[in-house]
């Protein structure tokens, strides 16, 4: 916001100055010239001051350190003052680490502060939709995402899902037609097409064919596959130090 009315403030004083040439008109051309460059300037500054705070949060994540994280985005939300859409991408920032909780209530409320067209906020919505019992709510938030993303795979797999827990095969089926038309060279979804078109959906594995990302919207299922990981890495670990085991 700060950096539309500075921009301005500056292009009034280029149209001031051109003005006293005898005619106000001498002051239009070159206010039109200084507004967008002082606004592209102004924007580029707080898109760096920005990255900086992201990538804070990111090296936070690394560590696996949420609350540091969490921390380093209030810190970067005054930015929002300054630049318009910075304090929606914030919060659906701040709404996806509270979704990786578990803590779907804060989620909520901030992804649906969070930018409309981070289509991946609009998945993670979804997915608290079906969790509350909305599924065909959820379903249509992400049919009003697809035009953000129709050259993603994931995106296209989510939908889907939603539409196969709802019980409406036909419906994704259409979608997963539709979505080879965007992403032809898929083999995630020409292999979804497969599974629903020969009902084999009882043994496909949505996060063998779309990859680690797919746990981005099922958090409690990446949990418990890295919880049976660390039990199976701590069961190793007492083999290789020949610790005897209980048994019951």
């Amino acid at each position: 916001m700060y950096n539309i009315l500075i921009a301005s403030a500056i292009a009034a004083v280029a149209f001031g100055l051109g003005a006293l040439g005898g005619r106000w008109y001498y002051g239009v051309a070159p206010a039109m010239l200084v507004l967008p460059v002082a606004w592209m300037l102004l924007a580029r500054r707080t898109g760096q001051a920005l990255e900086a705070h992201m990538k804070v949060v990111q090296e936070s994540l690394m560590r696996q350190d949420i609350k540091s994280a969490r921390a380093e985005l209030e810190k970067a939300l005054p930015l929002g003052k300054w630049q318009i859409l910075v304090t929606q991408q914030i919060y659906a920032q701040m709404g996806g680490l509270e979704f990786i909780q578990r803590n779907y209530k804060a989620a909520r409320s901030l992804l649906e502060k969070g930018w409309k067209r981070n289509w991946q906020a609009q998945g993670m919505l979804a997915s608290i939709d079906a969790r509350d019992g909305n599924v065909d709510e959820g379903i249509e938030r992400l049919v009003k995402a697809k035009f953000l993303a129709k050259k993603e795979p994931l995106m296209w797999g989510l939908l889907t899902y939603f539409q196969l827990q709802a019980g409406r095969r036909d419906e994704a089926l259409a979608t997963v037609n539709d979505s080879l038309n965007a992403v032809p060279d898929s083999k995630a979804l020409k292999d979804l097409k497969t599974a629903i078109a020969n009902d084999r959906m009882k043994k496909y594995k949505w996060d063998k064919h779309f990859g680690e990302a797919w746990f981005q919207f099922f958090p409690e299922e990446a949990f418990r596959r890295a919880t049976r990981a660390h039990k199976q890495q701590i069961i190793q670990s007492r083999r290789g130090a020949n610790i005897p085991q209980n048994r019951r």
